[in-house]
C-alpha cells in the first residue's frame, strides 16, 4: 500500500486466542520494522460496570470473580475493601489473615502465568510446562480453601470470608511454598537464545512509562519503587516485611526479572501471615448472613490495591440502596494493551511482537470489563 509517498504493509497481531488472548493489534509495516501500531481493544467486554448495578455487595463479590481469570481473588478484596469502606466495617483479623494468603497465592500463580505465557511467545517450551506445572500445585490449595480451583464464587466477601481454612490447608501451604522455593532453578534454565530475544527488546524508559499510565510490574521494571502496598497500605501490609523488586533497563527481560523476584517476595510474605495467623470469628457479625440483602450508607468510595499486574481499583457510589448505583472499574491493563503496547512497538521487528506484548504481563478480560 501507498501513503504519502512510502510504501507499508498491514498486518494484525490477535485476536486469535493462543497468540493474543482475546485482543489485536493492526500493525503497520516497513519491511520487518514497525512504523506503527494501534490496539484494537473490545473482543472480550462483558459490561461489569453495569451489571453491578443490578446485584448486592454479595452478589457482585461472584461477579468480581470475573473481572480477571488470571487472579480473581485479587479482585474479590478490592471489591470487599471497596464496599467495607462504605460501610465503615472492618474484616475480622483472622479473615485478613486468610484475604493477605490468598492474595499472595494468587499473585503468585499469576506470575506462573505470565512466565508461561513469556516462555510460549519465545518458543521456550521448558518454561511454559514447568509455569503452569507449578501454578496447578496453588490451585490445588485454592480447591481446598474456597471449592474452585479459579473461579473462587467470591470467597472474598464484604466483611470477611465465606468460610474458615479447612483443617491441615496450612501444612499443604508450607508444602506447597517449599515448592515455589525451587524456583531458583528457573533462573539456571535460562538459555542465550532466551536472553538475547528479550534483552534490549521493548524498552520502557522511566519518563514514558509514567507519562502513559503504567503501573505495577511494568512501572518497576523501568525503574520506579512503588508499590501499592507500601505507598498506602491495606489489610496487614503495613506490618509485614517484603522488598520492592525494581530494574532499570525497561526491557521485556527486565520485567520478566522482576516477576520472578516478586514470587519470592510473596512466599515471604505468606510465611509471615502463617506464622501470625490469630483464631477468632472470619466475617463481620452485621453481614454473617450471607443470604440477607442490606442497605448500603449512602456515598462513595474509591479504593486502590497492588493486584498481580499492576493498580487495580474500584469507585463505588451509593444512593442509600441495596444496590451500587454506580461501579468503575480500573484495571492496570487498559493503558498497558494501549499506549504503553503502542509506544513500544513503534521501531521494533515484526518477530519481536509476541515477546514485547506478554512482557507487559495484561489480562484483555480486565481491560474490556
Amino acid at each position: 500500500m501507498s501513503e504519502d509517498n512510502q510504501n507499508y504493509q498491514e498486518f494484525f497481531f490477535g485476536p486469535a486466542h493462543p497468540g493474543s488472548g482475546n485482543f489485536s493489534v493492526k500493525l503497520k509495516l516497513e519491511g520487518e520494522k514497525i512504523i506503527a501500531a494501534k490496539s484494537i481493544p473490545g473482543y472480550l467486554h462483558r459490561g461489569f460496570e453495569k451489571l453491578m448495578e443490578y446485584r448486592t455487595p454479595m452478589q457482585n463479590a461472584v461477579l468480581s470473580d470475573r473481572i480477571c481469570v488470571f487472579e480473581p481473588l485479587a479482585w474479590n478484596l478490592v471489591h470487599a475493601n471497596a464496599v467495607e469502606e462504605l460501610m465503615k466495617i472492618q474484616a475480622p483479623e483472622r479473615a485478613k489473615h486468610i484475604r493477605v494468603i490468598l492474595a499472595e497465592l494468587s499473585r503468585i500463580q499469576s506470575h506462573f502465568i505470565w512466565y508461561g505465557a513469556l516462555s510460549m511467545a519465545l518458543g521456550f517450551d521448558t518454561g511454559f510446562k514447568l509455569a503452569f506445572g507449578y501454578r496447578d500445585f496453588i490451585l490445588d490449595v485454592f480447591e481446598s480453601i474456597t471449592g474452585a480451583r479459579v473461579y473462587p464464587a467470591g470467597y472474598i466477601c464484604p466483611g470477611g470470608v465465606r468460610r474458615d481454612l479447612p483443617e491441615g490447608v496450612e501444612e499443604k501451604i508450607l508444602k506447597t511454598l517449599e515448592k515455589i522455593d525451587e524456583m531458583r532453578l528457573w533462573e539456571e534454565l535460562e538459555n542465550p537464545t532466551f536472553q538475547a530475544r528479550t534483552k534490549g527488546v521493548g524498552v520502557l524508559k522511566l519518563e514514558d512509562a509514567l507519562k502513559l499510565g503504567a503501573t505495577g510490574p511494568v512501572l518497576r521494571a523501568s525503574g520506579m519503587k512503588t508499590d501499592v502496598r507500601k505507598d498506602d497500605p491495606y489489610e496487614l501490609y503495613s506490618n509485614l516485611d517484603f522488598d520492592i523488586p525494581v530494574e532499570k533497563e525497561g526491557d521485556a527481560y527486565a520485567r520478566f526479572r522482576i516477576g520472578l523476584r516478586e514470587i519470592k517476595e510473596s512466599v515471604k510474605i505468606i510465611r509471615q501471615v502463617l506464622k501470625k495467623l490469630p483464631q477468632g470469628e472470619i466475617m463481620e457479625p452485621s453481614l454473617a448472613n450471607l443470604a440477607v440483602p442490606y442497605n448500603l450508607p449512602e456515598g462513595e468510595v474509591y479504593v486502590r490495591q497492588e493486584a498481580a499486574r499492576g493498580e487495580a481499583a474500584i469507585y463505588l457510589v451509593s444512593d442509600g440502596g441495596i444496590k451500587p448505583y454506580r461501579c468503575k472499574v480500573r484495571g492496570p491493563s487498559f493503558f498497558h494493551l494501549l499506549p504503553v503496547l503502542e509506544h513500544l512497538l513503534q521501531g521494533e521487528q515484526i518477530a519481536d511482537v509476541p515477546v514485547i506484548y506478554w512482557s507487559l504481563n495484561h489480562c484483555p478480560a480486565d481491560m474490556d470489563r
